[in-house]
């Protein structure tokens, strides 16, 4: 941006030093001549139009790259993010991985403890059987049977029913030792086969989020390079540009020259009012004056004639219109070259109201502007300047 706003100046003041023309210069020149100046000029033109559309390319292109960086800095935010939130899972099913294995271990030793109170149990109820085996084919029904007397009876009867309530719980406690360790097991394996599918998915997506993070600095640092490309480009266009301008500078000077050698120009003595007579008054006069602003003293380079807003302003004599817009203090503002050492210029014109554009070719008395108050300006009149050699004089012996 800084470089456009400077650029912008050196084309203003470009254009205003390059119409500058020695007062020790002679001319000689014919309609012929003044015809080829012309033709020079709309060429000059021609490629100064050519060059501020290349400018204006650049910039859009600048702008357009300037978005996609836009863009995708947000995207690369975005991928940071979810690499971020992915990372976190991932740590998590890690730490749920390792408590889950702790617990796989704790089944696994509990089984192993479970296995060894079956296989105590069935040591035990196989040293039973051997025993029975041993002792022959004895049954529940011939203990009770071999009973001496009615209490003996009752005491077989309570120590068989002990063994076998005894026998009962070994084998129900073993069914539920099985059951509940391997379902448990069971349990355990199966959320580690999930939590393995998860933090499989869940790197796969990290993986391919680190690719496009990778891919999308590839690119940026791709637009960046581009970018630098582009502005390299405006810079030397706008070079390109301030030369075609002060080339056209000096051909507008050059052509007032040739106006003036051909009796079209202005050949110096009386300027014509740049506002009729009895329409203005006379505010302000050239040379030192209180500022309205700041109320000292300060120099004051031209007059200042007071009119209503809107108020026709005419070019004081024949000349060439060497500059039409904004100029600083002077707000909207219309130059002219009238001849070799002699410019006019006619400040704080209303907004809208400059009527002539630069390179036109203007009348003694043509409207070229209308009054205003733009620039620094406390009311609607028009600031007139003479400049003699580019220096500003009193413009009162002109208008005399």
């Amino acid at each position: 941006m800084r470089k456009r706003m400077i650029l912008a100046t050196l084309l203003i003041t470009g254009l205003l030093a390059g119409s500058a023309i020695p007062t020790n210069v002679s001319w000689a020149a014919s309609k012929a001549s003044l015809d080829k100046i012309n033709r020079e000029l709309k060429e000059i033109q021609k490629k100064k139009k050519q060059q501020q559309q290349q400018m204006k390319q650049a910039e859009q292109q600048i702008g357009a790259v300037q978005k996609e960086q836009q863009d995708l800095q947000t995207q690369l935010m975005t991928i940071d993010l979810r690499r971020n939130e992915t990372q976190s899972k991932l740590d998590k099913l890690e730490q749920q991985m390792n408590e889950t294995k702790e617990k796989a271990a704790n089944a696994q030793d509990e089984l192993d403890e479970a296995k060894d109170r079956v296989a105590k149990r069935e040591t035990l109820l196989k040293t039973r059987v051997k025993s029975m085996y041993e002792r022959g084919n004895v049954s529940y029904l011939d203990v009770l049977l071999g009973s001496s007397d009615f209490g003996d009876f009752l005491t077989r009867m309570e120590g068989l029913q002990l063994i076998l309530e005894q026998d009962t719980r070994i084998l129900e406690d073993n069914i539920r030792d099985k059951e509940t360790v391997e379902t448990k097991k069971k349990e355990i394996e199966h959320q580690l086969t999930v939590y393995a599918g998860m933090l499989d998915e869940a790197e796969a997506l990290k993986a391919e989020l680190d690719k496009q993070y990778k891919h999308s600095l590839v690119v940026k640092a791709e637009l960046k390079k581009k970018e630098a490309a582009l502005e390299e480009d405006l810079e030397q266009y706008g070079q390109q540009l301030i030369e075609f301008t002060k080339q056209e500078s000096a051909k507008y000077a050059e052509r007032v020259r040739a106006m003036s050698a051909s009796s079209t120009g202005y050949k110096g003595g009386k300027l014509a009012l740049p506002v009729a007579d009895g329409q203005f008054r006379f505010s302000s006069g050239f040379g030192v004056r209180t500022d309205p602003f700041t109320g000292r003293s300060a120099g004051h380079n031209g007059v200042d004639m007071a009119a209503h807003k809107g108020t026709t302003i005419m070019a004081a004599a024949d000349g060439v219109v060497i500059y039409a817009g904004y100029y600083n203090g002077f707000g909207n503002t219309v130059m002219i070259r009238h001849s070799a050492d002699l410019v006019t210029l006619y400040g704080h014109i209303r907004e809208g109201g400059i009527k002539v554009s630069t390179g036109q070719s203007v009348s003694r008395g043509q409207k070229i502007a209308e009054v205003g108050s733009t620039g620094r300006s406390t009311g609607n009149h028009v600031h007139f300047t003479v400049y003699k050699n580019d220096v500003a004089v009193n413009p009162m012996p002109y208008l005399k």
